[in-house]
Parts: C-alpha cells; sequence; structure tokens
C-alpha cells in the first residue's frame, strides 16, 4: 500500500501499489489534469517523492507542481 497522505493522521489515503502505478501513468487529457482525487493525490506524491529522491531538480519540480495543483483547483472555480 502506497499513503497518498503521508502526514493525514485522521483520514490517510492509502491505495495498492498497482493502482498507484495506474493512477500516476494516467494522461488522457495530459499529465497535470487529474479527473479524480486519487489520481491527483498519487500524482502529486509520485512528483514531491521524486524531488525528494533529487531525480527532478528543484525548479522543473516546482513548475510541473504549480500546475498539477492549479489545474486541479480550475474544476472547481
Amino acid at each position: 500500500m502506497i499513503s497518498l497522505t503521508p502526514n493525514a493522521i485522521n483520514l490517510p489515503i492509502e491505495v495498492p501499489a498497482n493502482d498507484y502505478e495506474q493512477l500516476v501513468q494516467q494522461k488522457q487529457y495530459g499529465w497535470s489534469v487529474c479527473q479524480t482525487t486519487n489520481e491527483w493525490l498519487a500524482k502529486l506524491h509520485y512528483l514531491r517523492q521524486g524531488r525528494k529522491e533529487g531525480k527532478i531538480d528543484e525548479e522543473t519540480f516546482r513548475e510541473r507542481e504549480k500546475t498539477l495543483i492549479l489545474n486541479w483547483w480550475k474544476r472547481y472555480l
């Protein structure tokens, strides 16, 4: 199981590793456009984990994280 909300105390969200991989790979409307909360959380987790492991540089990380978050927020504005 992969915790999509590792800092959540009261309401952790976990998905099986296989589901996580499928969520991260979804890109029907572009990688940064998500259809579900779990997809969005999985991609956000993926980006942050990549940054933590040094697989993505700070500038690229910030831009991709910003795009992912803003696209998610736009769904509700």
